[in-house]
């Protein structure tokens, strides 16, 4: 079994003149894990448009000479989104970062057996300093968790080109990279995602909520 990519983020030749540098120092990173395959990726946390919106749905009934309602909860959804900003500094940091955005967009499909049948729902666990936080978990025996578990319901990319481009018009010997490569200097990614009560049980879980059950900067 081929085992979990674990793409931290870029800490290469020209880390120092890059926002990776700083974003890995200070801990400012946004980490998704994919739960069926234990494959991690990470990029500095350079977020705007931050929203965590919660939605109880209520039902009611009337009982006989009532006039309020009896009320109950049937359920309360918790919708995630954000903005994430991935900038470049170098070739070599475009080329990790390509990387990085293809392994994000694999793991919102499922996984697949070798008969074609789905194994593995696409379940990403995100965790985002403070703002998305929950109680530390392990996936298998090697990747720890300590985000909220959701499922990705839309993710845009678009790349902004008035920030400029950064580009390589000559083969890379004895490399694997296409003979010309054009990358922007920042893009920008849309996501949006539904909580959801994780597969990842924790046996040291002490409080009577779900690790997933949100608070405030948590």
């Amino acid at each position: 079994m081929t085992a979990p990519a674990n793409m931290r983020v870029y800490s290469g030749q020209h880390k120092a003149v890059s926002v990776a540098g700083w974003a890995d120092n200070q801990g400012y990173v946004v980490r998704f894990v994919h739960e069926p395959t234990g494959h991690a990726v990470e990029f500095p946390a350079l977020i705007s448009d931050f929203a965590d919106t919660h939605s109880p749905t209520f039902g009611q009934t009337h009982g006989a000479n009532m006039h309020d309602p009896i009320v109950t909860l049937t359920k309360t959804d918790r919708k995630i989104s954000f903005t994430l900003t991935v900038t470049n500094a170098s070739l070599d940091e475009a080329r990790h970062n390509r990387q990085c955005v293809n392994l994000l967009i694999q793991m919102l499909y499922p996984t697949v057996s070798e008969g074609g049948s789905f194994v593995g729902k696409p379940f990403i666990n995100i965790h985002m300093m403070n703002l998305l936080e929950g109680m530390p978990a392990t996936i298998g025996e090697e990747i720890a968790v300590n985000g909220v578990t959701c499922v990705i319901d839309g993710l845009d990319y678009g790349i902004k080109f008035d920030d400029g481009i950064i580009n390589n018009v000559e083969a890379s010997i004895g490399e694997n990279h296409p003979e010309k490569e054009i990358y922007p200097q920042s893009l920008e990614i849309s996501i949006s995602a539904k909580a959801i009560i994780g597969s990842i049980d924790n046996p040291n879980q002490v409080s009577p909520l779900h690790k997933n059950y949100p608070s405030y900067g948590g």
